[in-house]
């Protein structure tokens, strides 16, 4: 039993140093956007100062007209709608920095917690922590998805434009529009709708976040009516990539249902601000370091493959979606099979 304890802790141990690094690594891409977009020439005929329209796959699944706005400052608009995510995450529940820094102390102090059972497991765990755990854990199964998928010719497809600048702005943009759409308005309204006898306060905050609102009454009906609505929203998000995405191919759906049910499962776990920052790193970290790459060392921005920077970054994230996905398969058999 000591033994496999050791190894636990050298685990979670490695686990927590790259999370850290990872911590970092998003950290900065923030200061990374704003250099692409308003200091470099990555657009060619297309600046910062001109109007774009708002090509958004909410605004393609009902047919409107895109609005032109300006891209520089619509990219601020969405950058500081992510950064306040993100802060968000950095200091709820407990601070990342004070969860590090005291952080023998409160695993004690959980652990007795949860021997009297006052505080479950991922109360004591910061949010940024969690969204960077699960997005590593979906990384790592959707580069097997694509490689199966690949062996039999099924390809993901390429959504980007020949435009660098506003590829990158559009990506930036997703992560909002599509957590708004699919997450509040195809997830937590329907919860609401289905559960409003049993949901007591305000509706915005149970779109928030639902957990708060369903867990106290949680039955076996609850469970199933949530995962069947998870499901479903999962299946929508996957296929509405291929249909209104543009660009997208055939394999893309299983990998874009794949990370519905993952965000799906983060925005009524955790809350809305989790998922953003999910889906934020998925698609504006990744792309910030991959066009930094091209305009330092002239590598391809717009595959994954050939980039030094989204080459390091992803293997950080694959040693961290197998460790978490080792300690999660672990923490499932002892709930369920062990026991």
């Amino acid at each position: 039993m000591s033994s496999r304890n050791t190894i636990e802790k050298i685990i979670e141990g490695i686990k927590h140093s790259l999370i850290l690094f990872m911590v970092a690594v998003t950290l900065a891409s923030f200061a990374i956007g704003i250099f692409l977009v308003f200091f470099t020439n990555l657009g060619g005929d297309i600046s910062w100062s001109q109007n774009v329209s708002l090509d958004f796959l909410l605004i393609n699944i009902f047919g409107f007209q895109s609005p032109q706005f300006n891209l520089g400052i619509t990219f601020l608009f969405f950058l500081s709608v992510y950064l306040i995510c993100y802060l968000y995450c950095l200091i709820y529940p407990h601070s990342i920095l004070r969860q590090n820094i005291f952080r023998k102390w409160n695993l004690i102090r959980t652990k007795r917690l949860q021997e009297q059972k006052s505080v479950r497991p991922e109360q004591n765990s910061n949010l940024l922590i969690i969204a960077i755990s699960w997005f590593s854990g979906y990384f790592l199964l959707s580069v097997i998805i694509d490689t199966i998928q690949q062996l039999f010719g099924v390809t993901l497809g390429n959504p980007l434009t020949e435009n660098a600048l506003l590829s990158f702005f559009y990506l930036s943009a997703a992560p909002l529009n599509e957590e708004i759409l699919f997450r509040v308005l195809l997830l937590g309204v329907p919860l609401l709708l289905i559960f409003s006898p049993i949901k007591k306060g305000n509706f915005v905050l149970f779109l928030n976040h639902p957990y708060k609102f369903l867990a106290p009454n949680k039955t076996r009906y609850t469970i199933m009516c949530i995962s069947i609505v998870i499901v479903i929203n999962s299946v929508i998000f996957g296929m509405s990539h291929v249909f209104f995405g543009g660009g997208y191919e055939v394999g893309k759906i299983t990998q874009a249902a794949l990370g519905g049910l993952v965000l799906a499962w983060i925005y009524y776990r955790y809350g809305l601000a989790t998922a953003i920052v999910f889906h934020w790193i998925s698609n504006f970290v990744f792309f910030a370091y991959s066009i930094l790459g091209f305009y330092l060392f002239g590598t391809p921005w717009n595959t994954e493959t050939d980039s030094i920077f989204l080459s390091a970054i992803s293997i950080g994230f694959i040693i961290i979606g197998i460790l978490f996905l080792y300690q999660l398969t672990t923490k499932i058999l002892k709930k369920y099979v062990v026991n």
